[in-house]
C-alpha cells in the first residue's frame, strides 16, 4: 500500500510545472529536521526567490546517477511575489494530503515516514529524472558510495555538487546510530546570503535531541531570541617569520577555531625593537598609529596580512618586529599564540662606526664650557641614536653640568640624515675649594641598529682645580634680629613672612653674594646668596632684611627655608667657602609681634624684643605698665605692644603670678569705657584688641583679677 501511494504522489509531482529559475547549490539551507512523528523540517532561502519558484524536498536516496524513487516527495512553491533572502519556512506533516506550511508558499505532497536507522531530505529543482540539488540534511552520516544502494539501505550518499558542511549537513559521523531531531540553534537568525552556508551547515551550531518527538515542539523562533555563536579562539599560526630587506612580502596568518555568525574585528599591534621604525617595513593593510585593523568576514577560519622589509641602503644588524593581538570584538578570544616575531634580515654589509674624536680632554674649573665631539663614519642616509653614560671619579658630584643635561647619568644624542658629527658641551662650577684634579669619563653605551661602537668609545675629561690658595672673606657681618611670627611688617609682596636681619658692623661695604645661610648647621650651603650686587650689599653700620619664606622666586633676599614658630631653632651664616662660620644664633619660640635680637646691634647679648625694628637699630623698650597703689601684691605685670600702634594692640602677661585674669577693658583718658571685643590668643597669657575703628589718641587698658587691677596706657595713631 505504501508503494502504491508513493507512485501516485510521484506522478502528480512529475506533471507539476516547475519554475524556470535556476538556483545554485546553497540557494536554501535546512535549519530544522524532525524525523520522529510528525515529520517536519524548516529551511531558509539564502538568495532572493522569484515568484512561483518550486523546490522539491524528498527522502528518496541518491543512486549514483538517479533517485531511487521508492519514498515520498513534497513540492513547495513560493508566493507569486519576490521572496527576499532570509525568509524562514516550516513544513509539517499533519496527516493531510499536503504538508502544512508555516510561513510563505504552498505545498503539494507530503513526507510522512522516516527510517529509524537513519534518513535524509534532499532539496532540488527541476525534474525528478534530472534533479539539480541545492541542499541536503541527514540525521545520520552520509553513505560513502552511491553505486550499490538498495531499498533497505536507509542512508544515502550525498549527490554532487552538494558538500557536507557547506551546502549540506549531517547530525553525526557515526556508522552505527542516528540522531532523530535537530535544529540550528543560533538566534536571532539574520541571513545575509550564501556566505552563511558554512555556518548554518556546521553541526556544532545545531541542537540535537534523540528523545521522542522533542524536536519540532522546541524549535526556536529564529527571528527572535539571544542565542549567539560561541566565541572563537584566534591566534597566530606561527611564532616567527624571516624576510629579507627589500625582498618579497611575508604573509602572516591567524587562525580561528570556529567560524563566526557575524563579522568580527581584530587589532594587531606592531612593536618595533630599538632602531627600527615604520620606514624599515610596510604592511598590507597599512599601519595606523602602530596598529593594523583586520576585518574578519563571517564564516571564515583564517585571515592574514602581509609584511615587507624595505631597503635603506646602509649596513645594520637584523631588525625585529613583534606583532601582538590587541583589541578584539566580542566574538573573539586571544589564544596562547598571541604574538609572532618578524625578523628583517639585513642585506647591506657596510656598517657605520661612532667614535669620540679624542680620548682625553682638559677643562679648568670655572673657565667655561668645552665641546665634546663624536664622529660617524661613513655617513649614510639614516638617523642614529646614541646613549652616552657619565662615570664620575672620586668626590665628583655637582662639579659640572652638560648640555644637553644628564638624566640618570646619561644623555641622548640623535643624528640627522647624512650627519657625520655629534657633540655635547661640558661646563664646570667654581667651588672655591683646594682639591685634586677631578675626572669624569663619558662612554658610548648604546647605539641604534645599523651603527657600531668604534675603538674610541670613551673620553676622559680632567677638571683642573683653580683654587691655589683660598682667600676666605670674613667681614664683621652679624645675624642681628629675627621674627618667626610676623604680624606687623610685610615684605614687598605684602606678605607677612618670617624675617632675619643682617647688620654690617664693618668699616667697609660688604657684598655677601656667594655667602651661605642655613637653618641646619650640618648643611651650611642650604642657601647661597646669588650675585645681585644691587641687593646683596650692606653699607657700614647698615641693615639688610632677609625673608625666610621658602619662596626664592620672589628675589635674591628670599630664602629657601622658614623659621619655627613653636620650637625655635638655629640659624648659621657662612662665608663663601661654605666652611667658615661668620655667625650663628639659637632662638626660642616667639609670640606674635615679638622678635629675638641683639642689644645693642652687633653686641653679644641676645634678648626678647617687644618692638620689632627690621632694617633699623634694635630697641629693648618694654611697654609701660601702671599698677594702682594699695592693691595687694605687685607681681601681676603686663605689657602692651606695639606702642604706639596703628590698629591692633596686644597684651602680654610677663609676670610670674598664677592668678587668673577676670576681664580686660578699654577706656579713654576720661575714664569712659569703650565697647570693643577683646580676643584671647593664649589662655591667661596673651590677648589682642582691634582698635582700627577708633580715632587717634591715648587710651587705657584695664586688667582685672580677683585681687588686683592694672592699667596700661598706649598711643593710637591712625
Amino acid at each position: 500500500m505504501r508503494n502504491f501511494i508513493t507512485v501516485i504522489l510521484l506522478t502528480s509531482v512529475s506533471i507539476f510545472k516547475l519554475s524556470s529559475q535556476i538556483l545554485p547549490p546553497g540557494a536554501v539551507a535546512f535549519i530544522g529536521f524532525q524525523s520522529d512523528q510528525p515529520i517536519s523540517f524548516a529551511f531558509v532561502n539564502l538568495v532572493d526567490l522569484e515568484p512561483n519558484t518550486s523546490i522539491s524536498f524528498t527522502d528518496n536516496k541518491w543512486g549514483f546517477d538517479h533517485l531511487v524513487t521508492s519514498e515520498q516527495t513534497v513540492v513547495w512553491t513560493s508566493p507569486d511575489t519576490l521572496l527576499p533572502t532570509g525568509t524562514i519556512v516550516q513544513l509539517q506533516d499533519n496527516g493531510s494530503e499536503n504538508m502544512q506550511v508555516i510561513g510563505a508558499g504552498t505545498t503539494i505532497g507530503r513526507l510522512y515516514i522516516m527510517g529509524g536507522q537513519g534518513d535524509q531530505i534532499l532539496a532540488y529543482t527541476g525534474l525528478e529524472t534530472d534533479p539539480s540539488f541545492i541542499a541536503g540534511i541527514s540525521n545520520s552520516n552520509w553513505q560513502e558510495t552511491c553505486d550499490s544502494l538498495t531499498f533497505f539501505q536507509f542512508r544515502t550518499c550525498l549527490p554532487e555538487p552538494l558538500e557536507n558542511g557547506v551546502t549540506a549537513v549531517s547530525f553525526t559521523n557515526s556508522q552505527s546510530f542516528n540522531v532523530d531531531n535537530g535544529y540550528f540553534s543560533i538566534t536571532p537568525f539574520q541571513a545575509t546570503g550564501l556566505d552563511m552556508l558554512t555556518i548554518i551547515n556546521n553541526v556544532n551550531y545545531w541542537f540535537m535531541d534523540n528523545a521522542g518527538a522533542g524536536g519540532f515542539s522546541n524549535w526556536p523562533d529564529w527571528e527572535e531570541g539571544s542565542t549567539q555563536p560561541f566565541p572563537s579562539v584566534i591566534e597566530f599560526s606561527q611564532d616567527s617569520y624571516s624576510i629579507l630587506e627589500g625582498g618579497s612580502q611575508a604573509t602572516i596568518t591567524l587562525n580561528l577555531s570556529a567560524t563566526q555568525f557575524t563579522p568580527q574585528t581584530v587589532v594587531i599591534n606592531a612593536i618595533g625593537f630599538p632602531g627600527i621604525t615604520s620606514t624599515d617595513y610596510s604592511t598590507v593593510p597599512g599601519l595606523n598609529n602602530g596598529n593594523i585593523t583586520l576585518d574578519i568576514p563571517a564564516n571564515t577560519t583564517e585571515i592574514s596580512f602581509s609584511v615587507q622589509g624595505l631597503l635603506d641602503g646602509f649596513g645594520e644588524l637584523d631588525e625585529n618586529i613583534t606583532f601582538t593581538i590587541g583589541a578584539l570584538s566580542g566574538g573573539l578570544i586571544a589564544g596562547s599564540q598571541d604574538n609572532t616575531q618578524v625578523t628583517i634580515i639585513n642585506t647591506d654589509q657596510i656598517f657605520s662606526q661612532i667614535n669620540f674624536d679624542a680620548d682625553t680632554l682638559y677643562i679648568t674649573e670655572g673657565a667655561g664650557p668645552i665641546d665634546i665631539n663624536l664622529n660617524i663614519t661613513p655617513t649614510v642616509a639614516a638617523s642614529y641614536i646614541s646613549v652616552i653614560t657619565a662615570f664620575n671619579g672620586p668626590s665628583v658630584q655637582t662639579d659640572y653640568f652638560t648640555t644637553p643635561a644628564l638624566g640618570n647619568s646619561q644623555l641622548l644624542l640623535q643624528s640627522t640624515i647624512n650627519q657625520g658629527t655629534l657633540s655635547f658641551s661640558l661646563n664646570t662650577f667654581n667651588d672655591f675649594l683646594i682639591e685634586a684634579d677631578e675626572v669624569v669619563r663619558f662612554t658610548i653605551t648604546t647605539v641604534s641598529t645599523g651603527l657600531q661602537i668604534g675603538t674610541t668609545s670613551s673620553v676622559v675629561v680632567i677638571i683642573l682645580d683653580n683654587d691655589n690658595a683660598p682667600t676666605v672673606y670674613t667681614p664683621e657681618l652679624f645675624l642681628n634680629e629675627l621674627c618667626s611670627v610676623n604680624n606687623s611688617y610685610p615684605d614687598p609682596n605684602q606678605q607677612y613672612d618670617d624675617w632675619i636681619e643682617l647688620y654690617n658692623a664693618d668699616t667697609s661695604t660688604v657684598n655677601f653674594a656667594g655667602f651661605k645661610i642655613t637653618n641646619n648647621l650640618s648643611n651650611p650651603a642650604l642657601f647661597t646668596f646669588p650675585s645681585v650686587s644691587s641687593q646683596t650689599t650692606i653699607e657700614p653700620g647698615s641693615f639688610k632684611v632677609l625673608w625666610a619664606d621658602q619662596n626664592t622666586t620672589q628675589g635674591p633676599l628670599h630664602l629657601n627655608f622658614t623659621l619655627s614658630e613653636t620650637n625655635g631653632g638655629t640659624i648659621g651664616l657662612f662665608a663663601q667657602d661654605g666652611e667658615t662660620l661668620l655667625d650663628q644664633i639659637t632662638y626660642p619660640p616667639l609670640l606674635p609681634g615679638t622678635t629675638y635680637g641683639r642689644y645693642l646691634d652687633g653686641n653679644s647679648n641676645w634678648k626678647l624684643l617687644f618692638y620689632p625694628t627690621p632694617g633699623a637699630p634694635n630697641s629693648d623698650s618694654i611697654p609701660e605698665v601702671g599698677l594702682n597703689p594699695g592693691i595687694e601684691g605687685n607681681d601681676g605685670l603686663f605689657s602692651v605692644f606695639p606702642n604706639p600702634t596703628t590698629d591692633i594692640i596686644q597684651v602680654l602677661k610677663v609676670g610670674s603670678s598664677t592668678e587668673q585674669v577676670t576681664s580686660i577693658q578699654l577706656f579713654d583718658l576720661h575714664g569712659k569705657a569703650i565697647s570693643i571685643d577683646v580676643e584671647m590668643i593664649k589662655p591667661n597669657k596673651f590677648w589682642s584688641i582691634d582698635c582700627s575703628t577708633l580715632p587717634s589718641g591715648v587710651y587705657m587698658i584695664g586688667i582685672n583679677s580677683a585681687k588686683k587691677h592694672s592699667s596700661i596706657k598706649f598711643l593710637l595713631q591712625q
